[in-house]
């Protein structure tokens, strides 16, 4: 039989008394709900009892009083009877008697096992804690890993002591259990599930009265309390503890001490296994002493804590009231008015140059400013509009250079040619000295790549003493880079001429904009349409920036575009635009630029001293012939930076070769000079010494110098590797049938050769196939030539039905590469007159020009870059249409040198010179 205990009850023990204070345990209180359970002593057998009380009033009072029986409730369970009880491993802390305990079985068999002993009205088990695996961190052990264990592997884990536990519920894999008495296992019953045969330990006997147990119970007891009033966690702790056990006495008191404090597994498993009364008091004592020192830090730091917020949150509202009177006093403004008197600083140089209605509209931002609050969005918006207004230069113009001499030189020290842009600039420069004044201009620099049309750009701001801008709009699909977005928009900014003009801090600036023919086209807007205002010297003077939304006069800048293929520009955009073609370079135009500008900066980035290399003419022709065709010199540079590149490589592996020698030289002059200061000999005479030796390695040094290295035609290709290009001639005799023409492309001109077959021969099969990747316009020409081809033979040879009975085939070879182009017409109808008269034309013949049906010769456009072409291909003699004489004779001597040109009208001209009565 089991009796209920009440802290207030007379029979309670003094502990339970104190824990009953501090937790509000009473039978008083009539709102109280709890479930009790109440583990019973060894001596007398009994099991454990549950009772559930709810206070409800009155009522509840007068129901307890009426069923007042069900506090004692009768019994017939002795633990002690079991012997045999399945092992549950437990992992992070032993479970004390009297205290709760849920666990998780992962394992299947053993979770059935203790489901049906608590069927079998056997519900108890053995509660072992296991040991830490050797080598291992304890900490890093997780339940995952009791499964794993079986068997033996097992037993041999279990720590010996371990604790009685009734099985109080089973839901799903959660197992509770309820701690009842000491257990030590003699020996394993059965392997899966863990059964094992247990002795019941009981505590030594002692001394109730015995002083010195008394004394140690009540520390336990007062550190306890006091650890009572600081924790919380704690007080829940006594509270769930006081309803569980009946009686306390000198063990409870140790083991609830143990239990609840936060030690670790194996100073509680110490606690555990003593049976010793007095000695596990003592355990218990120490272990709740280091629980008050850790509250005791706790409070320090919390206190801390609070001490340092209190501060923080003083001092703030210090500075409040402070800015509150120095604001009334006038001694200090807010921040807003801080920031408005900033700008108005800002602004007050340029105040007079600013336009009024600019001004204007700054002041009404101003006070718009100083009315919102400093932590609204349209602050910060009105914030940043500010800046950008006021970071414009209204009215600031850079001086000008408006002599032409000087300006003549800068150019010609950075770029060697490009005649015709730096006559432009000049005259640019003469109209401005004799106005006084310059105006803006929109240029445009179309020409291959490679040709300098970025870097003149730079050269020209250089010239003009202008400041610089460049920004490239290839592949820009919002037209909002240009014109800016509005200010609605979150994260909203001006377009990139306003930015352009925050940046270089002047109204006038060289504004270069990159890659104009390559602008897209998207959702947000076409860009093209954006940049007509802007190139427009009609519109920019007014132009108007979404973001701003105040006209900017741009009139004062220098536009200058550059592109690559000009008809790729919208119509109404190039109309805007003065267009100065760059052709590309020749032979003698590349070599001049390798030595004078590519070869010395290359050099120089590569650091090596002139003395140490050379390359020789021979080297940088058959470096341009056969490795850089291309009519700009971006890929001669790379070239060229490779070679210097590799010999920089070579220079330093000579030299590391020479290190060693040296190196052993200054390790032996440093042995010898300790040797000397060892000796205790004269100062003197050990620095002349070593100054003597010294010079001695300078000597050895300048002996072994790094040969000179030198870059010719026959090693380049150690340098380079194979060539790429070969000989523009693919035949050393040109047969019947093939022609050479000139074509354009983007990277420049170049030779193109036309070859035409005969497929077959029967009577009325003239058909005419065309292959080599030809365009529309091409394939209407070839249908063009083979017509007027057709005319003429039967005007020169009557009897002659070459064209009505043969199928022929024209080709043009570098099938890989698409061309298209009516330039190509005239060179057709002379591959297939020359199949049908069975005569070739001159290996050094090339001619190019569009044909009629009525054999007319229309003018084509490229001619610079073709007669490059026609020069780097060692052709002599070429014909082009009469229309393009004038293009012709605005080359520079040195392009038409040695090049026989004849300009016709018609066809027939054509014909009297390529199978005239000359040496073919």
């Amino acid at each position: 039989m089991l009796k209920l205990l009440s802290p207030s009850s007379p029979a309670a023990s003094p502990f339970l008394r104190a824990l009953g204070s501090l937790t509000g345990f009473t039978r008083r209180n009539p709102n109280l709900v709890r479930r009790s359970f109440f583990c019973s002593d060894a001596k007398n057998g009994d099991g454990v009892v549950e009772i559930e009380f709810k206070g409800l009033g009155n009522e509840a009072e007068a129901e307890s009083k009426s069923s007042s029986s069900s506090a004692i409730i009768p019994t017939n369970l002795n633990p002690e009877d079991y012997v045999k009880v399945l092992a549950l491993p437990l992992l992070h802390r032993p479970l004390f008697p009297g205290f709760y305990m849920p666990i998780y079985v992962k394992d299947p068999k053993l979770l059935a096992a203790l489901q049906e002993s608590r069927h079998r009205q056997v519900p108890y088990a053995g509660a072992f804690l296991v040991k830490d695996e050797p080598g291992t961190d304890p900490s890093s052990e997780t339940e995952n890993s009791i499964p794993d264990l079986k068997g033996k592997e097992l037993f041999d884990r279990l720590h010996e002591v371990g604790t009685l536990a009734q099985i109080s519920s089973i839901q799903g894999d959660q197992v509770v259990l309820i701690g009842h008495r000491r257990l030590q296992i003699t020996e394993m019953v059965d392997e899966d599930p863990m059964t094992v045969k247990v002795d019941h330990l009981k505590d030594k006997p002692y001394d109730k009265d015995d002083d010195v147990i008394k004394a140690t119970s009540y520390e336990v007891i007062s550190t306890l309390r006091d650890v009572l009033e600081t924790s919380v966690l704690w007080r829940d702790h006594a509270q769930t503890y006081t309803q569980h056990i009946s009686d306390f006495n000198f063990t409870r008191i140790a083991d609830f001490g143990a239990a609840i404090s936060g030690a670790n597994k194996l100073q509680c498993q110490k606690v555990l296994e003593e049976l010793d009364v007095h000695e596990r008091l003592k355990l218990t004592l120490e272990l709740v002493k280091k629980e008050i020192e850790i509250s005791k830090i706790q409070a320090s730091l919390m206190k801390k804590m609070e001490e340092k917020m209190l501060s923080e949150q003083r001092r703030k509202l210090l500075n409040e009231q402070l800015k509150a009177i120095k604001k009334e006093l006038g001694l200090e403004t807010d921040d807003r008015t801080a920031l408005c008197e900033k700008f108005r600083e800002r602004l007050e140089p340029n105040r007079e140059k600013c336009p009024p209605n600019v001004l204007q509209l700054i002041e009404e931002e101003l006070s718009k400013m100083q009315l919102l609050d400093a932590s609204s969005s349209e602050f910060n918006v009105t914030r940043n509009y500010l800046d950008w207004l006021i970071s414009l230069p209204w009215g600031n113009y850079s001086d000008e250079n408006f002599d032409v001499l000087r300006a003549q030189k800068v150019l010609d020290e950075d770029h060697y040619g490009l005649t015709e842009v730096k006559e432009r600039i000049l005259e640019f420069i003469a109209v401005g000295k004799l106005r006084g004044m310059s105006e803006g201009k929109i240029i445009c620099l179309a020409g291959p790549p490679g040709v300098g049309k970025t870097s003149i750009g730079r050269s020209i701001a250089h010239a003009l003493n202008r400041n610089f801008f460049r920004f490239s709009v290839g592949g820009l699909t919002d037209a909002a880079e240009i014109k800016g977005h509005r200010r609605t928009y979150v994260g909203a900014m001006p377009g990139k001429m306003v930015q352009c003009l925050k940046t270089v801090g002047t109204a006038n600036p060289l504004v270069l904009i990159d890659e104009i023919d390559k602008l897209g086209r998207g959702h947000a807007g076409h860009p093209a349409s954006a940049l007509l205002e802007l190139l427009d010297p009609e519109q920019n003077a007014n132009f108007l920036d979404h973001y701003l939304d105040v006209p900017i006069d741009l009139s004062k800048v220098l536009f200058v575009c550059t592109a690559n293929v000009v008809h790729m520009i919208p119509t109404p955009l190039l109309d805007r635009m003065e267009v100065v073609s760059i052709a590309g370079y020749i032979t003698d135009d590349k070599i001049h630029i390798a030595r004078e500008y590519l070869e010395k900066t290359t050099r120089e980035a590569c650091g090596i001293e002139p003395e140490q290399v050379e390359v020789t003419d021979a080297a940088l022709l058959a470096l341009i012939e056969n490795y850089c065709r291309e009519a700009g010199v971006r890929n001669l540079q790379q070239h060229i930076e490779r070679i210097y590149r590799k010999i920089a490589l070579q220079l330093v592996r000579q030299g590391a070769a020479n290190e060693p020698a040296v190196g052993d030289k200054i390790q032996s002059l440093s042995d010898e000079h300790a040797v000397v200061e060892v000796a205790d000999s004269d100062e003197h005479v050990v620095g002349s010494e070593v100054r003597r030796d010294t010079g001695n390695i300078s000597q050895s040094e300048a002996t072994k110098t790094v040969e000179k290295v030198l870059v010719d035609s026959s090693n380049l290709p150690d340098f380079v590797g194979k060539p790429v290009f070969h000989a523009e001639h693919i035949y050393e005799q040109t047969p019947v049938g093939v022609v050479m023409g000139l074509a354009w492309t983007a990277m420049g001109g170049c030779p193109l050769y036309i070859e035409t077959t005969q497929v077959e021969e029967a009577h009325g099969k003239g058909a005419l196939q065309v292959t080599g990747q030809l365009g529309d316009v091409m394939r209407e020409s070839a249908h063009i030539a083979h017509t007027v081809a057709r005319s003429i033979l039967l005007g020169k040879e009557p009897d002659n039905a070459f064209f009505a009975d043969s199928k022929l085939h024209l080709h043009i070879p570098a099938g890989a590469i698409p061309k298209d182009g009516p330039s190509a017409g005239c060179t057709m109808i002379t591959s297939m007159l020359s199949l049908a008269m069975k005569k070739p034309v001159n290996k050094d013949l090339a001619m190019t020009g569009e044909v009629t049906l009525t054999g007319r010769i229309l003018p084509i456009g490229g001619v610079k870059e073709k007669t490059i072409a026609a020069r780097r291909g060692g052709v002599k003699t070429i014909i082009f249409p009469s229309a393009n004489k004038r293009d012709y004779e605005e080359l520079t001597p040195n392009v038409k040198e040695g090049l026989d040109v004849h300009f016709v009208d018609d066809y027939s001209q054509i014909f009297n010179l390529a199978f005239g009565d000359h040496e073919n």
